[in-house]
């Protein structure tokens, strides 16, 4: 048993190896692609919108750039240079706010993303799982058919939608939250005074209370919602649960003895997977509501051709999905003893 359980550990961590290695060498050959003209195009971009104002920053930025899109050089030390960009979290300036490293953004906007995503994701993954579980173990009540017809259509419905609902409704018409924003105190950091501090928790929490509705509602009644009942549906027709339930056990039982255990593995894949994406942050999402996380910074990085701070995302999104399924894949025996047999 403990030989199979080191092979199985050992085994995934040669996949995590393999993936972050194919996906780091994938940026690496996007960025090769990119022409050398396209960075004079984009110093020229620079000055126009005065991000750059003085030769020698355009020389350095010039600098950055061919250096780490491997555009000058043989290729085997490019390719030894973006490993050890990634290793020491250092991807050069940023055009978005020249000249602050792309790191110093990435990690002040990465806790807005980190507090709104992970809570957004947890919630609509139990609220989806448990309405999902208890629908598809009793489809025939009334209050699982409204929860089946309800989700049919909110399903389809893309999630910004809600945003932009929920922006006209309690933003606009019933101004019971702000517009946009992540914070409004002064100044917006703790400061050991409690009555500032308990001022600064709500001002964050009223300002990331529309954009954590619109990412809840549609998942936990979306997809997260679909899945479990799905799952459900397919456990019902098992032999053990068919006889458990000839055998007079109450549907509360079945539920937290038979199902709860078997679909929350399938669910918790999904869980895994929706929070190794956190650092792609919610794009659209963060966009409507100006709320300054990495989805919003990512934007700001496209409007002015930030290729240095996109591709540091890249690559650390690569590292972080890689990661999140080595632990969901080392988690998973835990859940289900059969896993690692296979």
């Amino acid at each position: 048993m403990v030989t199979l359980r080191l092979k199985y550990v050992l085994s995934r961590l040669l996949f995590a190896g393999i993936n972050i290695i194919t996906g780091v060498s994938f940026v690496f050959i996007v960025l090769r692609l990119a022409p050398l003209a396209s960075v004079e195009l984009r110093l020229q971009t620079a000055f126009r919108v005065g991000i750059i104002r003085y030769p020698d920053e355009a020389e350095r930025m010039r600098e950055a750039w061919i250096g780490f899109y491997g555009l000058g050089g043989d290729l085997l030390s490019h390719y030894v240079e973006i490993w050890r960009r990634l290793s020491t979290f250092d991807f050069g300036p940023s055009l978005v706010s020249f000249p602050t490293p792309v790191s110093t953004l990435i990690l002040r906007s990465l806790p807005w993303t980190i507090g709104l995503l992970s809570l957004s994701i947890l919630f609509s993954w139990l609220i989806g799982t448990v309405l999902g579980i208890f629908s598809g173990s009793a489809p025939s009540r009334r209050f699982s058919q409204a929860l089946i017809w309800l989700s049919s259509i909110i399903h389809p419905i893309p999630y910004y939608l809600f945003g932009l609902m929920l922006i006209f409704v309690f933003a606009y018409l019933i101004p019971l939250f702000p517009l946009s924003g992540g914070v409004s105190v002064v100044p917006p950091y703790p400061t050991g005074e409690l009555s500032h501090d308990l001022r600064l928790l709500f001002n964050l929490v009223h300002h990331a209370a529309l954009p954590a509705l619109s990412l809840i509602i549609p998942a936990s009644l979306g997809w997260f919602f679909l899945s479990a009942y799905g799952a459900t549906r397919a456990k019902l027709a098992e032999e053990h649960v068919v006889y458990a339930r000839l055998m007079g056990v109450k549907e509360a039982d079945i539920r937290r003895r038979h199902l709860w255990g078997e679909v929350s593995l399938a669910q918790l894949t999904l869980l895994t997977l929706q929070m190794s994406q956190i650092l792609g942050g919610a794009l659209v999402t963060e966009i409507l509501f100006a709320f300054p996380g990495i989805g919003y910074l990512i934007y700001r990085a496209i409007t002015v051709f930030d290729y240095n701070l996109l591709a540091a995302v890249a690559l650390l999104s690569v590292v972080v999905v890689s990661i999140s399924v080595l632990i969901l894949d080392l988690l998973a025996p835990f859940i289900d003893p059969r896993v690692q047999q296979k």
